[in-house]
């Protein structure tokens, strides 16, 4: 009986490991024309959000690595890329828009701990 428990309670903590080991987003995820911001403390997949934008907009993009990594690209509604960087550390810079077009943000997580922020000036 007390093989048989031990057993029980085995797997349902080895079930439990591999439920939390697979999960891919635990944070919150917001955004609009004008902004779009992530805050995570697991992010394992990838969040998009599409902003009109003029030309010599600038976005204030803030970047927060606690843990893993992210990967950032921006392209136009051609699906030209103006920014794409892997693994981008803890920063804060400036994306210069040159044209009007609507754009598309994305952010791909690899076990990543932290924040992303792209706000249009």
């Amino acid at each position: 009986m007390k093989k048989l428990g031990f057993a029980c309670i085995l797997c349902f903590s080895l079930a439990l490991l591999n439920a939390c080991g697979n999960a891919t987003f635990n944070g919150s995820s917001t955004g609009n024309d004008t902004q779009f911001i992530m805050e995570y403390s697991i992010l394992n997949t990838s969040d998009h959000r599409a902003m009109p934008l003029k030309t010599g907009d600038v976005i204030d993009t803030t970047v927060v690595s606690d843990d893993g990594s992210v990967d950032i690209q921006v392209e136009n509604s051609e699906g030209e890329q103006i920014y794409s960087e892997t693994d981008v550390p803890t920063s804060e810079f400036e994306i210069v828009i040159s044209q009007d077009d609507t754009y598309t943000f994305t952010v791909t997580g690899h076990r990543a701990k932290g924040s992303v922020s792209f706000v249009n000036r």
